[in-house]
């Protein structure tokens, strides 16, 4: 910045001017303070102009962010819905048809059971009896497991075209993983940064209160060098909250 250089050129002038006056302390360190007071002069309206960006970009990446969780969560409501109404309405069908059948089907292998039991014991004619009847059964049996299958292979069918389509509009969000994990690292840099910043503004604020300009010029420093590391941080979030809104456009572009 324009104010490193004159407030170096201070300085150095203050050390040559006590390598000159030897042992005029008072003197030195008056130049010294003077020299600190013109270097807070100097940080003072770059400091003020960082914390105006970064009170500015907070509110929109605030902005943003709210404006693409709720994007993001009307998507995934979307990709949720994609063909569910054909899934649920099979799903139910299958369950209607398993109860209607039960009775017959369970019906049906009970039979079979008996007589695999009666053949077992060679009671030849309880096992003719009861082949007798499940062969009775056997058409009916078919046809409902017949029915049963063809209804499960059309929700199996609908379940994997469901998938199918949410894969597309997924793929297009893995991207948005991605950003998010650098925003919430960069978001790690940014709370260090208003730690470090706070701690000095309270060395700050003591060191006015002392009347010590030296230790206060080096300690708004610190400030001005934190706030704009926090502005720094938040252009790189702001623009990766910019790229997650353009990823949510064009996935929602893929829905079906």
């Amino acid at each position: 910045m324009n104010w490193r250089q004159p407030m170096k050129m201070s300085l150095l002038a203050v050390i040559m001017l006590s390598m000159m006056l030897g042992g005029n302390r008072q003197l030195v360190a008056a130049s010294s303070w003077d020299a600190a007071l013109d270097g807070i002069d100097a940080v003072y309206d770059g400091l003020t102009a960082v914390q105006t960006l970064v009170k500015q970009e907070s509110l929109e990446i605030s902005a943003l962010r709210k404006k693409n969780n709720d994007a993001l969560s009307a998507l995934n409501a979307k990709i949720r819905a994609i063909d569910q109404t054909t899934v649920t309405r099979l799903t139910q069908e299958t369950e209607a048809l398993q109860r209607k059948h039960a009775p017959l089907l369970e019906q049906y292998a009970s039979l079979g059971k008996q007589v695999t039991a009666a053949k077992k014991r060679k009671d030849k004619k309880s096992a003719d009896m009861l082949e007798l009847k499940r062969n009775q059964l056997k058409p009916a049996s078919t046809s409902a497991s017949a029915e049963i299958k063809a209804k499960k292979e059309a929700l199996s069918a609908a379940k994997k075209s469901k998938t199918a389509k949410a894969k597309v509009v997924k793929d297009a969000l893995v991207p948005v993983q991605t950003l998010k994990k650098r925003i919430t690292a960069e978001n790690k840099s940014v709370a260090a940064a208003r730690k470090h910043l706070s701690a000095a503004d309270k060395r700050y604020k003591a060191s006015v209160k002392r009347g010590d300009a030296i230790v206060a010029a080096l300690e708004l420093k610190t400030v001005y060098d934190q706030t704009k590391a926090i502005h720094a941080s938040l252009t790189k979030v702001y623009e990766w909250e910019r790229q997650i809104a353009q990823n949510v456009t064009l996935a929602a572009a893929k829905l079906p």
